[in-house]
């Protein structure tokens, strides 16, 4: 996007955001059907809540959607219920929604289970959103919103979020602003000036945030070259408007650079003041993204006098240096806004401590009761299935244990600061417990849901043997040949086998799925193409549970050691989700194609898996650091005693409170930013690739499928 399109785009949301305040006099129609556990007809409404979760908020909802199909010609309706029932899983409960409600073919179904903590797309085939856009808006609106519990700012933000990618790719816009630009306040919880005067050291941690975000938003947002060359497209987008001239190039950064200039000076002259509040170890961070911010500007800076010097260059030559300029902007601002949710998050602590450390008191009880349960869960398992069906979460009672007792010294460190009125102090003690607190949280929700995919798994058993029987009568009809004969005998072991694989009930169908497939293989010439297309899509299903079961298995275990796991486990693992994807996405006519994937997804996510735990296995046996790398200063560790601290940092918290991560509410939220430490895989979770995730849903009708749990 070029520096003048910045600068247009923000004064097109300014009047979208009027146009919504007006609208806000209108009376808006929601229908609120008695249940909505079920698969239901939306009855020609665009908001369905049965959950009553969207409240007052419906309304703000509802514009926010009409603005959307206003500005980009794209419907959305959304429902929100209690639970996902009477369908086989969320993709199948949206799409069969959708259908039952005759959405076009340029509409979208977004539903929202509250209890069960899972969403779904139903995605029309011609829905005139770009899915890149999309992405982007699921990850980075939709999905942290959601795990706050703040739901109707998360539809709202979603779709703000798709109206402002329109406009930046070159839409004329439409008449109707909804809920854009600033107008819904929805991103972020409300809050005036307090009646009764602050602490003067928190006004002043409170004045610095304000000033350093400020100035970097609107150095921002009047302009700047990004990435890309100034009036140029990114491969892959629309093309934009016509460049601006050189003239106004060169002024708009310019202007840019100069007011990045003087938020880095007031940045850094402030800084003194969060050292005495939060602690030079805390704003360690902030003052290391404040040194890299300044040496790009000084880089800035010296291009700039070079454009400014007597030789003179052509316009190509001085574009390319305004674009080189334009980037370096680009790099310092990022660089601030890691650290700049870490802030928010900690001060927003420290506004409401007592309220905070009640709650973090609150959740030490209630998981440590959960813990109690998942350990009899564990112990269930071992005694249910082979160690190998378990060993995502085998260790858990031992790390829940570890976390537990941070919590508890988080909470005791807290009480005893806020005590003392160092409250800059108690604030990152209860950050670091609530990083904790999700962190375990996360654990434990793993135990559940591994228990319920290993009775799924062995609830399928019976009937993939049922399949590749009949698979072993028809090839036992066929010509002798040698290739048949071997992929018969195979799947004869493959049925020995899982006759006593039960203790590994997932292992057992996937290898009774692959046999099954290669019989199909051999048998798809003496077989009709309407014939073949059945079979595949027969275990289609059973090929893709397994698929989802491998690799949230690994991506759970990766999360909750992420501190311990390096590259390769999670490049083979991304690899992994990239083949279910194309399972997911693959023609309806095509499922020999979809199985294929699902299997080749499988088999790296076990491959994933066991590089995993030998990663974690290796960092153990070699130690791990005391403090917390990326919690600057070692926050955690410089000066802590206690062997559960080290050992935490195999649970994932590197980096997890003051290197960008954490969303501002809730715990065992997070996003995939990271939220109290916890949050969940970014596996499956949230990508939606037509289909993708950990989707499925009925592949007859044309929608696609997308969505994942918060």
């Amino acid at each position: 996007m070029s520096v003048i399109d910045r600068s247009r785009r923000r004064s097109s949301r300014a009047a979208l955001a009027v146009v919504a305040i007006a609208g806000a006099a209108l009376s808006v129609s929601l229908a609120v059907p008695a249940t909505a556990s079920e698969p239901l007809d939306l009855e020609g409404a665009y908001v369905l809540d049965s959950a009553g979760a969207l409240g007052a908020d419906a309304a703000r909802v509802e514009r926010a959607l009409d603005a959307l199909f206003e500005e980009t010609g794209a419907g959305l309706f959304v429902v929100v219920t209690d639970r996902f029932d009477g369908a086989a899983d969320s993709f199948d409960w949206a799409e069969r929604s959708a259908v039952m409600s005759s959405l076009g073919d340029r509409d979208t179904l977004l539903a929202i289970a509250v209890d069960d903590r899972a969403y779904a797309f139903s995605y029309g085939p011609d829905w005139p959103v770009d899915p890149s856009v999309a992405d982007r808006a699921e990850v980075d609106r939709l999905v942290p919103a959601l795990r706050d519990d703040r739901f109707a700012d998360a539809i709202v933000s979603y779709a703000d979020a798709l109206v402002d990618e329109g406009a930046s790719g070159g839409s004329t816009g439409g008449q109707s602003g909804g809920s854009g630009g600033g107008g819904s306040g929805g991103d972020a919880p409300g809050g005036g000036i307090p009646i009764v005067a602050i602490v003067a050291g928190l006004a002043v941690i409170a004045l610095l945030v304000w000033i350093v975000v400020r100035a970097r938003r609107r150095s921002r947002g009047t302009g700047g070259a990004g990435g890309a060359l100034p009036g140029g497209a990114r491969p892959g987008e629309p093309a934009g408007p016509p460049a601006p001239s050189l003239e106004q190039l060169d002024s708009a950064v310019a202007r840019r650079l100069v007011e990045l200039d003087d938020a880095l000076t007031t940045s850094e002259q402030d800084l003194g003041f969060a050292e005495a509040q939060f602690g030079a170890e805390t704003v360690a961070g902030f003052r290391t993204a404040l040194l890299a911010a300044r040496e790009r500007v000084t880089e800035s800076f010296r291009l700039r006098r070079t454009l400014d010097g007597a030789e003179p260059r052509a316009e190509a030559e001085r574009r390319a240096s305004l674009g080189r300029i334009g980037a370096l902007l680009d790099e310092a601002d990022d660089l601030l806004e890691e650290q700049e949710e870490a802030f928010d998050a900690l001060r927003d602590v420290e506004q409401s401590l007592p309220e905070a450390l009640a709650a973090l008191r609150a959740a030490e009880v209630a998981l440590e009761a959960r813990a109690a349960t998942a350990a009899a869960t564990v112990e269930r398992l071992r005694s249910e299935y082979a160690l190998d069906a378990i060993a995502a979460v085998s260790g858990t009672p031992d790390q829940t244990a570890r976390l537990l007792s941070l919590v508890r010294e988080e909470v005791l460190d807290a009480e005893a600061k806020s005590s003392t009125g160092a409250t800059g102090e108690a604030a990152v003690a209860v950050r670091a417990g609530q990083l904790a607190a999700g962190q375990l949280s996360g654990s434990l929700d793993a135990v559940d849901r591994l228990a319920d995919e290993l009775a799924t798994a062995r609830s399928h058993l019976a009937a993939q043997r049922t399949d590749l029987r009949a698979g072993l009568q028809a090839a036992a009809g066929l010509p002798s040949d040698a290739a048949v004969g071997a992929a018969a005998a195979a799947a004869e072991e493959a049925l020995r086998v899982s006759e006593g694989g039960e203790s590994d009930p997932v292992d057992a169908l996937q290898a009774l799925v692959v046999a099954d497939r290669r019989l199909d293989e051999l048998l798809a010439t003496a077989r009709e193409a309407g014939e073949r297309r059945q079979a595949a899509a027969a275990a289609l299903d059973r090929s893709l549970a397994a698929a989802r079961s491998r690799i949230l298995s690994t991506a759970e275990y990766v999360a909750a050691h992420r501190g311990g796991v390096g590259a390769t486990a999670r490049s083979t693992l991304a690899e992994a989700q990239a083949q279910l994807d194309a399972a997911v996405r693959a023609p309806a006519d095509q499922p020999e194609q979809a199985v294929q994937a699902a299997q080749r997804a499988a088999e790296l996510a076990a491959q994933a898996l066991r590089q995993a735990e030998a990663d974690v296995s290796s960092t153990m046996s070699g130690g791990a650091p005391v403090g917390l790398p990326g919690f600057p200063g070692g926050l955690l560790g410089g000066g802590r005693s206690g062997g559960g601290l080290g050992e935490a940092i195999i649970g994932g918290l590197i980096g997890g409170l003051l290197s960008g991560g954490g969303s501002r509410g809730g715990f065992g939220g997070g996003g995939l930013r990271g939220g109290f430490g916890g949050g969940s895989p970014t596996f499956g979770s949230s990508r939606r690739s037509g289909g993708g995730g950990f989707s499925g849903g009925s592949r007859s009708s044309g929608r696609r499928s997308g969505g994942g749990r918060f």
